[in-house]
């Protein structure tokens, strides 16, 4: 194994004087320095796994304002399928008004709605 020298503060070394030792963890300082080392390398790899779960959640999080947005759509769309049959018998209404002033009018006024349009207003006659 490669050596090597390193400088640490007082903290560190204390530290490592506990950890160390006859009632310590480590048999020996440079364990212990190996064990810190694996112990980083395992956070790093650690970390790499919570990023790549965050940009899922992300991902997750913007397909269902998505879907939330697509649903908000649909549910208008349902609403104005709803008034649908309303607007329709309307429309029969309409072509009856219709109807029934051609029925009901002049011939000269036939022939001038001809040219005009028939006046189908909401009044009744």
């Amino acid at each position: 194994m490669p050596r090597l020298t390193i400088t640490i503060d007082e903290d560190q070394s204390d530290l490592l004087e506990d950890l160390t030792g006859e009632n310590g963890e480590y048999e020996s300082k440079s364990a212990a320095v190996r064990n810190f080392i694996q112990a980083g390398e395992e956070r790093r790899e650690l970390q790499k796994e919570v990023d790549r779960l965050q940009d899922r959640v992300e991902s997750r999080e913007e397909r269902i304002e998505e879907l939330e947005s697509q649903l908000r759509k649909r549910s208008q769309i349902e609403d104005k399928i709803e008034d649908l049959p309303d607007k329709i018998r309307n429309a029969e209404t309409y072509t009856e008004r219709r109807q029934r002033k051609l029925d009901r009018a002049t011939l000269p006024q036939r022939f001038m709605w001809k040219f005009t349009g028939v006046p189908v207003d909401d009044e009744d006659e």
